[in-house]
């Protein structure tokens, strides 16, 4: 049965579920297991991880796009900038030499989705169900 907290937030779900095997993996190898076997496993289930993450955003908007085909009225807020900015910068004056690095970030994200009401489903016959 899958708890209430996956059907509201599947992302952490599935985020959850990625490190809880990374951490049985370590937990169930003993201390003679190579530390390259340990990171290869632990890179191997992020890898799932992301995908199955991947996977759950898709269905999501799917879930979301039908919910929109039976709604009657919807209303859709969203809001997404992501920018960065980086510099590098070398500085010598012959004697010294300096090294500088600087990135600045920026992220804002809103979505909001309000449906109401439900327009009822027709369901086509097809024709040989008729005769």
């Amino acid at each position: 049965m899958i708890p209430t907290s996956a059907l509201l937030n599947p992302t952490g779900y599935l985020i959850g579920i990625g490190v809880k095997k990374i951490v049985e993996k370590i937990s169930e190898s003993d201390s003679s297991t190579p530390i390259s076997t340990l990171k290869e496993e632990s890179l191997r289930a992020e890898i799932k991880a992301k995908a199955l993450l991947a996977q759950a955003k898709v269905e999501q908007e799917l879930a979301i796009s039908r919910r929109i085909d039976s709604a009657e009225e919807v209303e859709i807020e969203e809001y997404y900038d992501t920018s960065g900015k980086g510099n590098a910068g070398l500085n010598t004056d012959g004697e010294t030499i300096s090294l500088g690095l600087g990135g600045e970030g920026r992220r804002v994200t809103k979505r909001i989705i309000k449906f109401k009401g439900c327009t009822p489903i027709i369901q086509q016959q097809s024709s040989d169900s008729e005769a």
